[in-house]
């Protein structure tokens, strides 16, 4: 099936810029024409589905690196242990739909209970259920710590090389995309120290070399700085909240290409005032005291150069599955990024870091139909990506996944 959009202003993602006046055309999954209507060089067919978007604003797919797909936003972490893993992976596939209904095309869930993440990715693809790309980890590996029953289910503790290469294996034995580490303690684990060192290097190492065999790279949990130069050394890819890192380690990301995903969504929502008095002591005092770090962080990576990506941490106390758009309004209204820079940190940056460079992230010839369809301009007011009425419709590999309007067909 041939789908052709024209009228639009596009944003590509791309060093392009915009296409004005444009006509954007896929075929079946895969984008074969993009830019203006009297250059079009390749035949529309009479056959072809033909949507009239004139005077309206088309982005690339949005990426949110780092979510939990079956965590649902509870005040108290600890109440997800509560419930039945069959009700959670329901529960999931309905905030997977809310997730690419608000224009986001790949999530990449960091670590869920019991491989519920990879039961809802399946079902994805299988076309039973409408959702996002979505790339798996399985369970997190750690070491043995206080806390980890927080979240029942979610970890794999391992202790020494031997352990944890044989918790890799288990997770790549379940079919994930991407293996996660906890490098540093955790903000959300009672007893956790966000700052402290966890698994070592000959620990990660050993991580890392079993997906490496596989073609599989490593996601590391870090904040603090000797964690994350763990992380570094071992041969990570992406930095998970990197909250205290200091300037000579994000210089060691930088010179490694290592990418720092940002998660300020998690603190925004959990230090908000009317939240606060919901959310467990233990977990409101770390995430006060740490809030403006990551925010600092955030910034003196971007002067070095490392490349930051858009990440979440969706499904957080009050960090609801389908808000993902908060974090690229975060980075605007705290003078981190412009728009445009905070709209391809969470496209073609995202899609870079997480392997996914030549299939989405900027809307070009070749790549997957992955796209939004906006009444206004985030490049004037980013704002607008968290506005449900803005979304007309997302397109995901070709395929619409919802229309809130009559079309001129």
């Amino acid at each position: 099936m041939q789908t052709v959009l024209k009228g639009a202003t596009i944003f590509d993602g791309t060093d392009n810029g915009f296409h004005t006046d444009a006509l954007l055309v896929f075929q079946d999954d895969e984008i074969v024409y993009i830019g203006s209507q009297k250059d079009c060089d390749i035949k529309i067919n009479d056959e072809s589905l033909f949507y009239d978007v004139s005077g309206q604003f088309i982005i690339p797919g949005l990426i949110d690196t780092h979510v939990h797909l079956d965590l649902h936003g509870f005040p108290d972490t600890y109440q997800e242990n509560l419930l039945d893993d069959k009700y959670r992976a329901i529960r999931a596939a309905i905030d997977m739909e809310k997730t690419v209904n608000s224009g986001f095309t790949t999530v990449r869930n960091v670590g869920s209970v019991n491989y519920i993440d990879i039961a809802v990715k399946k079902a994805v693809e299988d076309g039973l259920i409408a959702g996002p790309r979505i790339l798996t980890s399985g369970k997190i590996i750690c070491m043995q710590s206080s806390g980890s029953e927080y979240f029942s289910g979610m970890y794999r503790e391992a202790d020494g090389v031997d352990e944890n290469r044989k918790a890799a294996r288990e997770q790549l034995k379940e079919g994930i995309d991407f293996l996660k580490v906890m490098a540093t303690g955790a903000i959300m684990n009672p007893g956790g120290i966000p700052g402290a060192p966890q698994l070592d290097v000959e620990e990660i190492s050993a991580v890392v070399d079993e997906g490496l065999k596989l073609g599989i790279y490593t996601a590391a949990h870090a904040h603090g700085s000797e964690g994350i130069k763990n992380a570094i050394k071992a041969g990570v890819r992406t930095i998970e909240h990197g909250t205290l890192a200091d300037e000579q380690t994000l210089n060691m990301m930088k010179n490694n290409n290592v990418y720092l995903v940002s998660t300020l969504s998690s603190n925004y929502f959990m230090v908000r005032k009317e939240n606060e008095a919901l959310i467990p002591d233990f977990m409101r005092e770390k995430a006060e005291e740490v809030a403006q770090m990551r925010k600092n962080v955030i910034l003196k990576a971007l002067e070095i150069g490392v490349k930051v990506i858009m990440g979440t941490d969706a499904g957080t106390p009050f960090n609801y599955h389908g808000n993902n758009s908060m974090e690229l309004v975060r980075y605007v209204r705290e003078n981190l990024m412009t728009p445009e820079q905070a709209i391809i940190a969470s496209t073609r940056t995202a899609a870079e870091a997480i392997g996914l460079g030549d299939v989405t992230g900027t809307l070009e010839v070749g790549k997957s139909a992955d796209c939004v369809i906006l009444n206004k301009n985030p490049l004037e007011d980013i704002s607008c990506l968290l506005e449900t009425q803005n979304i007309i419709m997302t397109f995901k590999e070709g395929n619409p996944q919802k229309c809130l309007c009559e079309w001129n067909v």
